[in-house]
């Protein structure tokens, strides 16, 4: 909600004439809203709170409300905040404060006070828990001191749902009276005074880590302080060696012991490990950090460099983020006053609580909590990896962690605690599902799979333990358009932490065992400043001038570059700093290119810049920063050039005939036809099909042999203004009858001179069958008139259907002009592909390829030899055909390729080719460095669906094969040819980043008009293109069912069928 909207309602109230909501920071940087009124009298502002709450949540009500005596403006007529009174801390909190009355509204107020940092006077039992600055991290902490001061246990939706403390004590008072509630009893952990204990969940994975990676410092934390100048070290040393005989697990080493024969790890509280503070110099400070041995101890250690610098080294095993805070409030304490509290009970009477839960089935709601949660289809998180060879590389190196850091500006930083102040979600939750968001983008998965950490302090016992208590939790963060918006994701997200926080428990190896959860492969932290930094000032360490190389994660940034390993491929940690908030990503470098990594950082940041559409439908929230969106739509697709679109193949064809009557553009079973005479023929067809009414849009099936009457077929159709459809005489008969009657064929043209053949054809009815060879081509020889509109069907198409029936696929004029004359070009100049004098045709007039090998070679003034019916499925007579005509032109699919490389003549032919195009199927690397050992050609890989005109986009195999010195590790389609558009979307038909996969859409002049008599199937795979400014039929884009990713260079890697996937 604006504030506007809170003015208004303000506004509602009798008496008020003008109101003015504005949002302020408190001292420790959290956002509140003041309400400013204009009214002729003082209003209670307890009555306008009370107001409010019946219409706004209560986090959206101003904590303060001030009576003015009008608006401040500037001389531009706009609100002068400077001008306005400005109200401290306390005016706030008094504005609300009524003096606590009953014991437990007074013990809240109390506790409060202490963790809110507010002065217990100002807090009464009208006091809110949000608006004193209350969220999910510091109500953890309100419940530990609840638990001991009222011996009893709450969860964090009990605070939550009751933020006023009054009605918070008044459900305490409740359950505390009520005898049989035995789900709020408070958990009583005797002293046992045992020096041997069981270790816990949390310690045993680190145990069989660090024993699997013996000698190794991968768990080792080390840490360096700064020390105040003059610091009395002996009083530190001193302070060091109380804690150490204050919290026994400081000398606690780890045994494997037989138990009935199992065995079983125990940790031993050895009496006899001391603690010594060893010297050190700038110098040699790096020998400090070395392994530790887990069966001796100690596994602490204490070094100093003179008055300046203390070094601790601490194993996993029996620390974490919050012992560190620990450690260092208890040398300060006994510092300053001499003493270091004790401890109720020891680490190892914890150890043997948690024991006795597991053998009394303590935890099995827990376990059921995340049964319920992953009762979903979920899998492991699959974002974009580096190639197996590249991967196999790095392998052999040593090394396989790697760090990518962003800040988020202050402005931004401002946004966010805005946000998070008007909506009421936790910093957590917010980061978090910006982080699954931008997850479920890079990996195509609507479920993401993640993990958070916590610190599992969830008792008063553990508050100021020394120990490894930190957990990490699986949880299911769900993407789905059916959340109405991304507000209501991240509330989601809330609730789902506070039930995690309330389970937290277990181990995940444990959930791992019991549940048969897969293992997560990344996780999510959010740290707050309250851990960062200490907010009073020290007398020991000097908190202005050293960084603490500590972090409640689980020791995952390691000093010793040559041991940067972590269980997780990727950890994504937000950091809350003073006045913005720090990012930094962990992954294996080993599986992630740098760039990705960079990519999903930049698209973390975008999404936060864009939370004014957090409102909006997840997949309207843009994540792709404008400059990558501006390359993969516009650079990418930069290859274009504009010309009148009134041009047609049989015109132009005619033109260049006219020009160069006497070159031959024809030769089959050695007779050759010049371009006139091939002119003449084709005038001669059209003529006596128009005759026919044939004209616009008229689909005429033409069943021909290899034979030169197929072109004359093809050309003399379109310049009678019809359509052809090659229809193979090879079929069967009810396929060719399916295809003539699909088209409403009134004529079809033939040549055929097998009687099997013929015999089929003598069963259609009700159709005119001409046969080409008996027809007389010295009548009406002279030229016809075009026409057509750009737009009209040029020909069609039949392909294979998933369900039996064969679909036509209709492409116009447009369509092969655009491909004819100009999409083998850059920018209307460069030619790809012209380079040659003769092309052979040797595909199935069937295969759109027969078009790239007829009419564009026509177009361009090349010969065309088309192979007979035993040459062309036969590489050795190939060869003699590509030899005896100086055949330099040959498209070919990779595979047929392969097989005809293995015929000596064949191999030996190619060689003088100078452009070879394969297409009609994926090429891989072998087959490539197999041709390159026959021809010094040219060789291209093209790629595009009949439904596209024939080919979209090309690349140049043979000059990336020589430029990478024979090492070609991918073999991409290529980039856009000219006029086509290629865009790789996600499922909302957003564009995807680069290395990303998607679904290929190809838009441009390429794209045809779509399938015969199919208004639904065209419909659901010809769009509107939202990237394309043409207009009409031109803005369409085909959806190709292909899987595609764009590589940094802007060409297109193709990864198959999506159905395959």
């Amino acid at each position: 909600m604006e504030l506007g909207e809170i003015e208004s309602l303000i506004n509602e109230i009798e008496g008020i004439e003008q109101v003015v909501v504005i949002d302020k920071e408190k001292e420790n940087k959290e956002k509140y809203l003041i309400g400013y009124y204009v009214c002729s009298f003082e209003i209670d502002s307890k009555k306008i709170r009370e107001y409010l709450k019946t219409k706004l949540p209560i986090y959206m009500i101003p904590s303060y409300f001030q009576r003015i005596e009008k608006i401040p403006l500037t001389k531009n007529g706009k609100l002068n905040r400077k001008n306005l009174p400005e109200p401290n801390k306390e005016d706030i909190i008094k504005e609300q404060y009524i003096v606590p009355e009953t014991v437990t509204e007074k013990k809240i107020c109390s506790i409060y006070s202490v963790v809110l940092n507010y002065p217990e006077n100002l807090i009464g039992k009208m006091s809110d828990f949000y608006e004193l600055g209350g969220d999910s991290l510091n109500v953890i902490r309100i419940i530990s001191e609840i638990e001991k001061e009222f011996r009893l246990r709450i969860n964090i939706k009990d605070i939550l749902s009751r933020p006023i403390i009054s009605e918070l004590s008044e459900y305490i008072d409740k359950i505390t009276m009520d005898e049989d509630d035995l789900s709020h009893r408070i958990e009583i952990i005797k002293k046992r005074h045992h020096k041997e204990f069981p270790i816990t969940s949390q310690q045993m994975g680190v145990y069989l880590d660090s024993i699997k990676n013996s000698g190794s410092i991968i768990y080792n934390i080390p840490l360096t302080f700064k020390l105040n100048k003059n610091v009395n070290i002996e009083r530190v040393k001193e302070s060091i060696k109380l804690l150490f005989e204050k919290q026994e697990i400081l000398k606690s080493k780890y045994v494997e012991k037989n138990i009935e024969g199992n065995i079983k790890i125990y940790g031993v509280i050895d009496e006899n490990i001391n603690i010594d503070f060893e010297e050190y110099t700038s110098e040699n400070m790096n020998n400090f950090v070395r392994p530790f041995n887990l069966a001796e101890g100690p596994l602490f250690r204490v070094g100093l460099i003179g008055k300046e610098v203390l070094m601790m080294d601490i194993h996993h095993i029996i620390c974490d983020g919050t012992t560190v805070s620990i450690i260092k409030k208890a040398i300060e304490k006994y510092y300053n006053k001499g003493e270091i509290k004790e401890l109720e009970i020891q680490f190892s009477d914890y150890a043997f609580a948690v024991e006795e839960k597991k053998k009394n089935n303590y935890f099995e709601n827990q376990i059921e909590f995340y049964r319920t949660m992953f009762n979903d289809d979920y899998d492991i998180l699959s974002i974009p990896q580096k190639d197996r060879i590249e991967r196999k590389r790095l392998n052999e190196l040593n090394g396989n962690s790697n760090l990518c850091s962003r800040s988020i500006n202050k402005d931004i930083s401002k946004i966010i605690d805005d946000y998070i102040s008007v909506n009421g979600v936790s910093k957590t939750s917010f980061f978090l599902s910006i982080y699954g968001f931008i997850l479920s983008k890079y990996s195509g998965q609507d479920n993401i799979y993640t993990s958070i950490v916590s610190a599992n302090r969830n008792n008063h016992y553990t508050k100021d333990m020394i120990g490894m208590f930190v957990s990490t939790h699986p949880i299911l963060l769900k993407y789905s358009t059916k959340t109405p918006n991304f507000d209501a994701i991240i509330k989601n997200n809330m609730n789902k932490l506070i039930e995690i926080y309330n389970h937290q428990d277990l181990s995940f190896s444990e959930l791992i065992n019991q549940l048969k959860i897969k293992k997560v492969n990344n996780t999510f932290v959010f740290q707050p400043k309250s851990i960062i930094k200490d907010s009073e000032k020290s007398f020991v360490f000097n908190n202005e001038d050293h960084k603490d190389l500590f972090s409640i994660m689980e020791n995952f940034y390691k000093l010793n570059n040559n041991e940067k390993t972590s269980k997780f491929d990727i950890i994504f940690n937000v950091i809350e700093q003073e006045e913005d908030y720090l990012i930094t990503l962990e992954y294996d470098e080993k599986l992630y290119e740098k760039k990705m990594i960079d990519r999903i950082i930049d698209s973390y940041i975008e999404v936060i810049r864009n939370i004014n559409e957090f409102s909006n439908s997840i997949d309207n929230i843009e994540y792709i920063p404008f400059e990558e969106k501006e390359k993969i739509i516009k650079e990418f697709n930069s290859n274009e050039y504009k010309y009148e679109c009134d041009k047609f193949f049989h015109v132009e064809f005619s033109k260049i005939a006219e020009r160069n009557k006497n070159k031959i553009a024809i030769i089959s079973n050695d007779e050759k036809f010049s371009y006139g005479i091939l002119d003449e023929m084709t005038n001669s067809i059209a003529h006596y099909l128009r005759s026919l009414n044939v004209g616009r849009n008229t689909i005429v099936p033409i069943i021909c042999e290899r034979s030169y009457y197929y072109v004359i077929g093809i050309i003399g159709i379109m310049k009678a203004g019809g359509a052809f459809l090659p229809i193979d005489p090879e079929y069967p008969e009810e396929r060719i009858k399916f295809m003539i009657e699909e088209v409403e064929a009134k004529i079809v043209l033939k040549y055929v001179t097998n009687n099997e053949y013929n015999e089929k054809l003598k069963n259609i009815e009700n159709v005119l069958i001409y046969s080409m060879e008996q027809h007389n081509y010295k009548e009406n020889i002279y030229k016809i008139d075009n026409i057509n509109d750009v737009d009209d069907t040029c020909y069609c198409l039949f392909t294979s259907g998933t369900t039996g029936k064969p679909k036509g696929t209709l492409i116009s004029h447009f369509n092969l002009i655009n491909y004819s004359l100009y999409a083998q070009t850059y920018n209307g100049k460069e030619i790809f592909t012209n380079n040659f004098g003769v092309s052979l045709c040797s595909s199935k007039f069937t295969f759109d390829m027969s078009i790239c090998e007829i009419l564009y070679p026509l177009i361009k003034l090349k010969s065309v030899v088309i192979s007979n019916e035993d040459e062309c499925n036969n590489p050795n007579l190939l060869g003699n055909l590509i030899n005896k005509f100086n055949i330099d032109y040959i498209f070919i699919t990779p595979s047929r390729l392969h097989y005809y490389l293995k015929d000596e003549n064949y191999s030996k032919s190619i060689n003088n080719i100078k452009c070879l195009l394969m297409g009609g199927e994926g090429c891989n690397k072998e087959t490539l460095r197999e041709i390159i050992n026959y021809t010094d050609g040219n060789i291209y890989n093209l790629y595009g669906p009949t439904e596209t005109t024939i080919m979209c986009t090309i690349s140049e195999l043979s000059k990336k094969f020589n430029k990478s010195n024979k090492n070609v590790n991918k073999i991409t389609i290529g980039k856009p040819l000219c006029n086509c558009k290629l865009y790789i979307l996600d499922k909302y038909l957003k564009p995807v980043p680069i290395g990303v996969e998607g679904e290929i859409y190809i838009g441009g002049y390429c794209v045809g008009k779509g399938y015969l008599n199919r208004k639904n199937l065209t419909q659901e795979k010809f769009v509107e293109c939202p990237y394309s400014s043409e207009k009409n039929s031109k803005k369409l884009m085909y959806s190709t069912g292909d899987l595609g990713k764009w590589t940094e260079e802007g060409e297109i890697e193709c990864l198959g069928r999506i159905d395959f996937q």
